[in-house]
């Protein structure tokens, strides 16, 4: 059994880096194809698509009564995705200065505006112990304007001066073909890596809320991951923001959203819920920090320091103290 865990593990991680690959080369060229900012393309379908497994677990684990997991995965999917995915592919950057303080336009400054307004809301309602359908719907419901707001205040639109020769000239069949191909390699590389670390948890006796925070969150992270790695290896650093940014707006309107509308009135200790939104303010006033005054020696540096944070914060999450 352990040397079959071990090879779903491998192939998983195979399949991850596959589809992350085809996933990121299909969205830059949906953006060139529709003109639309790379940013938007990136938190959109990037953002979505690596959204998937934490949808589909808040989903199946609301249906079974423990949208606990599904609370857990989507705070402790937002620290990963700031603390570890967007620390480690920061230290993989080579961009200038310039060029990096160009990523963050008004359209940015829109959504992480927004990410702020909702992550408040999601502490307050939080904090008061239980998650109700009304709660939830709203949630849901707050991408609508979200979007209208973008598209009235925020929207730029890129013309393209240069030429990108036959690469962009594909049919628009078979770059969506593509792009499912990556999604679907994504999803089931994801699904071999949980299922075998989650075996290993449940039979080591831990919580469903724990679980959620931290194999779970780290398992389904791997795409976020996975697609900010390969958008740095192709200097597609507006990609790794807008991933990032929609990741964390999705887990939370839609994750949380799915899970208090299928299964309410789940209950979270006070501890608990303040606990991981100090981690979720600290990451998220880290992010905003790097994009906007980045300079190499600070931005390695915070990089660095919000990768020992999670680790910490994933050791203490098992009472390990270092």
């Amino acid at each position: 059994m352990s040397n079959a865990i071990f090879l779903y593990f491998i192939f998983g991680l195979a399949l991850i880096g596959f589809g992350a690959n085809y996933l990121v080369s299909s969205t830059e060229k949906l953006s060139e194809k529709f003109n639309i900012s790379r940013f938007i393309s990136s938190f959109i379908f990037i953002g979505l698509a690596t959204s998937s497994p934490e949808i589909l677990i808040s989903i199946l684990s609301s249906f079974e009564n423990n949208p606990n997991i599904a609370l857990g995965n989507a705070l402790g999917s937002n620290i990963a995705n700031i603390a570890l995915v967007f620390a480690i592919s920061i230290l993989l950057i080579k961009a200038n200065e310039i060029n990096f303080k160009q990523v963050l336009n008004k359209e940015i400054i829109g959504f992480f505006i927004f990410l702020i307004i909702i992550t408040l809301a999601i502490f307050i309602i939080l904090m008061k112990g239980s998650l109700s359908r009304l709660n939830s719907i709203l949630l849901i419901v707050s991408l609508f304007p979200l979007f209208y707001l973008y598209k009235k205040y925020f929207y730029i639109n890129e013309k393209k001066e240069k030429s990108y020769g036959d690469e962009t000239k594909g049919s628009l069949s078979n770059i969506i073909f593509l792009f499912f191909i990556g999604l679907i390699s994504l999803l089931v590389g994801t699904e071999l890596f949980l299922n075998s670390s989650i075996k290993i948890a449940e039979i080591a006796g831990i919580s469903n809320y724990v679980l959620g925070l931290s194999i779970t969150a780290v398992g389904t992270s791997l795409p976020e991951l996975a697609a900010s790695i390969e958008s740095v290896r192709k200097k597609n650093i507006d990609f790794v923001v807008g991933n990032i940014l929609g990741s964390n707006i999705f887990n939370i309107t839609l994750v949380i959203g799915l899970a208090g509308l299928i299964s309410p009135g789940s209950i979270l200790s006070y501890e608990d819920v303040y606990r991981d939104m100090v981690m979720i303010t600290i990451t998220t006033l880290a992010l905003y920090i790097i994009i906007k005054n980045y300079n190499w020696q600070i931005t390695k540096i915070l990089s660095l320091s919000l990768i020992v944070l999670f680790f910490t914060y994933q050791f203490s999450l098992y009472g390990i103290s270092l």
